[in-house]
């Protein structure tokens, strides 16, 4: 098999050993969700045994998806490395491991084990992270994963590496070369022919993390509407500014250009100035956090402003993460986002986050990073408009902040209220931000005090949205009309 390459390079996320990269990716077929695990490792940190084939190493791999202590899904494996005619060969390089498993909806603890299985002692790596599956519903993106080496698959029999009539070797992490000119991706789009009953255009770009888009790397694609519809392909890098946080941005959306699903994936161009500084001291701003509680706080107060995957890694990896892990990350955090000086980008956000805490910290919640709007502040910056209604009103208190632009996006708006009034922290009601939050019903539950907050999330209802400007309650006019 002739595989077309791509070289790859990963940085290391855990102090232990063996060094483990891992993606965990949500898919469907034939509506039912599925979870891929691909696993990258250091055959460097296994012991290479000489055998029939030659000198090879061994893992064993264990994934466990539980649900109150009831386990849901489970596969092990043993995985050998290449056979190379030397010990020192053997250890060359990294390897590559995917398991996928059928998991209902529901929330879920997924645990990873990779130990070298030709050791007499246990020295696992152990990742664990919480999982939710959502039921399957309007059109949604699978993960997308980059991909490093591709080939037709030959053969009556599919492997686990084979979709759309290509075998594919994914890249973790999503992690890749300075020499690579363009990217490989895959991705698919579920349940689209519930929207549209025809032709509908698939978009692809890349864009920075302050919303620059890059033209020259646009892609557009014509799809008929289908319940699973493949998209494998590629788009060059041409002009990207890699002293940025870079990220890939894939769209569908109808004849009308009406947004039907949207996925954005962090990348990172791995270089060889990168990797050594990755390598050195920590920064002195970030050696000074050695209380673990102190430097939990502090980088849960990056989630704002952090990447789906780096909110990921927040969430459910940074919580049982020792200090140096946290340091770490944090290190690499203002790397990969503040490049050109991390420390100036670091201290411009402590400010900022502490400018959140004193200005939306005082309700009960009682941290403004974790409010509704100190999240929206820290996210897309201090809004141009802002219109406070907080008392003498037949409706619950709100206001109404618009922004000129807000990341890539222009013309947003952003509707906070206080349903309980006392004390209590403004929630976010509406928006029509892409991935934020979207309720149709937003005026009938700010004038019903009666009513609890429901929040629509139906992609059908997104496409057909209520826009009816015109019925003279102040709260609307406000919300279509800023100023």
């Amino acid at each position: 098999m002739g595989w077309v390459l791509g070289m790859t390079l990963s940085f290391q996320m855990t102090a232990q050993a063996p060094t483990v990269w891992c993606d965990v990716l949500n898919f469907q077929n034939n509506g039912v969700p599925f979870v891929e695990v691909h696993l990258e490792y250091e055959s460097e940190m296994m012991q290479a045994i000489l055998d029939s084939t030659g000198w090879r190493t061994k893992a064993e791999i264990q994934v466990i998806i539980e649900s109150d202590n009831e386990v849901i899904a489970f596969a092990k494996s043993e995985v050998y490395g290449v056979s190379d005619s030397t010990e020192t060969l053997a250890h060359y390089g990294t390897q590559f491991h995917l398991e996928r498993l059928n998991v209902p909806p529901g929330a879920y603890r997924l645990s990873v084990s990779v130990r070298d299985a030709h050791a007499t002692e246990v020295h696992a790596t152990e990742l664990e992270l919480d999982l939710v599956i959502h039921t399957p519903g309007p059109p949604k993106w699978s993960d997308p994963f980059l991909v490093g080496a591709y080939a037709p698959s030959n053969g009556p029999e599919l492997t686990s590496l084979s979709r759309s009539g290509y075998d594919m070797l994914p890249i973790v992490g999503a992690n890749f070369s300075e020499d690579m000119q363009q990217l490989q991706f895959y991705t698919e789009l579920y349940h689209v022919d519930e929207v549209v009953d025809s032709l509908f255009l698939v978009s692809t770009w890349m864009e920075s993390s302050d919303g620059i888009v890059y033209s020259k790397t646009r892609r557009f694609f014509r799809k008929n509407a289908a319940p699973v519809v493949p998209v494998f392909t590629s788009i060059p890098l041409e002009g990207v500014n890699w002293s940025k946080s870079q990220r890939l941005v894939i769209q569908a959306a109808t004849r009308e250009n009406q947004i039907i699903a949207e996925k954005r994936l962090p990348v990172h161009r791995i270089t060889t100035e990168s990797i050594v500084s990755t390598s050195g001291a920590l920064p002195s701003y970030i050696a000074a956090f050695t209380d673990s509680l102190t430097l939990l706080q502090h980088i849960k107060d990056h989630h704002p402003t952090s990447s789906q995957s780096e909110q990921q890694t927040i969430d459910h990896f940074i919580p049982s993460a020792t200090v140096p892990q946290m340091q770490a990350f944090l290190a690499d955090f203002w790397q990969t986002n503040s490049s050109v000086n991390p420390e100036l980008g670091w201290r411009k956000y402590v400010t900022a986050v502490a400018y959140a805490d004193s200005v939306y910290g005082a309700c009960r919640n009682g941290h403004g990073a974790m409010t509704d709007m100190g999240y929206v502040y820290l996210r897309y910056g201090p809004p141009n408009t802002v219109v406070k209604r907080h008392n003498g009103t037949d409706y619950y208190p709100y206001e109404i902040w618009h922004y000129h632009r807000a990341a890539s996006f222009t013309n947003k708006r952003f509707l906070f209220f206080s349903p309980h009034m006392v004390a209590e922290c403004f929630a976010l009601l509406h928006s029509d931000m892409l991935g934020e939050v979207q309720n149709n019903d937003w005026l009938h539950v700010l004038k019903n005090r009666e009513n609890s907050l429901r929040v629509t999330e139906s992609q059908v209802n997104r496409l057909n949205p209520r826009r009816d400007t015109f019925s003279g309650e102040e709260p609307e006019d406000l919300f279509f009309n800023p100023r």
